[in-house]
C-alpha cells in the first residue's frame, strides 16, 4: 500500500531536489553549446568554484555556516563562477576559435581546464587548510539552509531551489526577450557572420553570455554542495548527468536542459526506489537509467525534447 508521507519525503522530495541542480547545471552548459558549440569539459567546475566561493565567504565572515547562511553568500558564488568562465572563454576558448581550432581540438582544451581549475581549487584548499585549519573537503553547506517550522531540510531545499530555478528562468527570458543584449545575442547566435556585417562585436556578446554562464553555474554549485560532499570533483562527477540532461532536452535550447535536468533527476529516483531498491540491486547502478534514456532519446529524437517540440510546432 503506498504511503503518501513516505512517497513525498522519500521519492518526491529528492526528485525535485536533483532535478532543480542539474536543471540549473544544464542551463550553463546549454548557454556555453548555443554561443560557441563547445561541449565544455570544464563547465562542472564552474559549480565547484562557486560552491568554494560561497564556503570561503562565510568562513572568512562568520567563521562558519549558520542558518540562511548561505543565501548571502548566493552573490559571491555567481560572480566566482561568472569570473571563472569569463577567463575561460577569453583566455583559453576565444584565441583557439579565432585559430580556427576544431571541435574535438576545444573540447580537449576544455578538459586541460578542468585539471587547471581543479589544480587551483586544491591549491586554495590547501592553503585554507594550513593557515586557518579549516575542513576544505567533504563538507556540505546544507547547515547554511535556511530553517522553516514544519519542513525537514530536504523539503527546504526543494522549495529554495524551486524558487531560484523559477527565477533564474524568468531573468534570462527577461534578458533574452526584452532587452537589447539578448536581441543582439540572440541574432549573434543565429549568424555570426551577419551580424558581424551589421556591425555586432559578437566575440564581446560572447563574453558577456559566458558571465551568464558561469553566474547560473556556479549558483548551481549551492545546491550540488547541499546534496553531495564537497571536493575539488564536486562539479565534475555530476557533469556525466549534466550532459545527460543537455541531451535529452535538446542541445540548443536552454529551457530543453531544465526539461533534461527533471528528466535525469526524477528517473534516477523513482527507478531506485522502484527497479533498482526492489530487485535488490545497488545504488550505483542508478546511473544506467539516465544513461538508457539518452541512448534512446538520441535513436528516436536526436535533437532532444525540445527540438523534436519545436519541430511539430513548425509543422503545425
Amino acid at each position: 500500500m503506498l504511503n503518501i508521507y513516505d512517497f513525498i519525503n522519500n521519492v518526491l522530495v529528492p526528485a525535485i531536489v536533483y532535478s532543480n541542480i542539474y536543471a540549473l547545471a544544464s542551463i550553463g552548459l546549454s548557454m556555453t553549446y548555443i554561443t560557441t558549440k563547445i561541449p565544455s569539459f570544464a563547465h562542472g567546475d564552474l559549480a565547484a568554484v562557486g560552491a568554494y566561493a560561497a564556503f570561503y565567504l562565510l568562513y572568512f565572515l562568520y567563521g562558519g555556516l549558520w542558518p540562511g547562511s548561505v543565501y548571502l553568500a548566493m552573490p559571491a558564488a555567481a560572480v566566482a563562477g561568472a569570473a571563472a568562465a569569463y577567463l575561460s572563454y577569453v583566455g583559453v576558448f576565444r584565441p583557439l576559435i579565432r585559430r580556427g581550432a576544431s571541435i574535438t581540438v576545444l573540447m580537449i582544451a576544455s578538459f586541460g581546464l578542468h585539471f587547471l581549475i581543479f589544480g587551483v581549487l586544491a591549491i586554495l584548499d590547501s592553503i585554507a587548510q594550513t593557515a586557518y585549519g579549516w575542513n576544505t573537503r567533504n563538507f556540505l553547506l546544507a547547515p547554511g539552509e535556511i530553517r522553516i517550522p514544519g519542513l525537514t531540510q530536504s523539503q527546504v531545499t526543494a522549495v529554495t531551489s524551486t524558487i531560484a530555478l523559477a527565477l533564474i528562468l524568468a531573468a534570462l527570458y527577461y534578458l533574452l526577450n526584452r532587452t537589447k543584449f539578448g536581441v543582439v545575442m540572440r541574432a549573434s547566435i543565429d549568424n555570426a557572420p551577419l551580424a558581424k556585417a551589421l556591425g555586432i562585436e559578437v566575440e564581446r556578446v560572447y563574453a558577456l553570455s559566458w558571465l551568464v554562464i558561469g553566474a547560473v553555474t556556479g549558483i548551481s554549485g549551492i545546491y550540488m554542495a547541499m546534496i553531495f560532499p564537497v571536493t575539488e570533483e564536486l562539479g565534475w562527477l555530476r557533469l556525466p548527468l549534466i550532459f545527460v540532461a543537455v541531451v535529452v532536452g535538446g542541445l540548443s535550447s536552454i529551457y530543453g536542459g531544465v526539461i533534461g535536468g527533471y528528466i535525469v533527476g526524477f528517473s534516477m529516483v523513482l527507478g531506485f526506489n522502484y527497479v533498482l531498491n526492489p530487485l535488490g540491486l545497488p545504488p550505483e547502478y542508478e546511473l544506467a537509467i539516465p544513461f538508457a534514456i539518452v541512448i534512446a532519446t538520441l535513436l528516436l529524437a536526436p535533437q532532444g525534447i525540445a527540438g523534436l517540440i519545436a519541430a511539430r510546432r513548425a509543422r503545425t
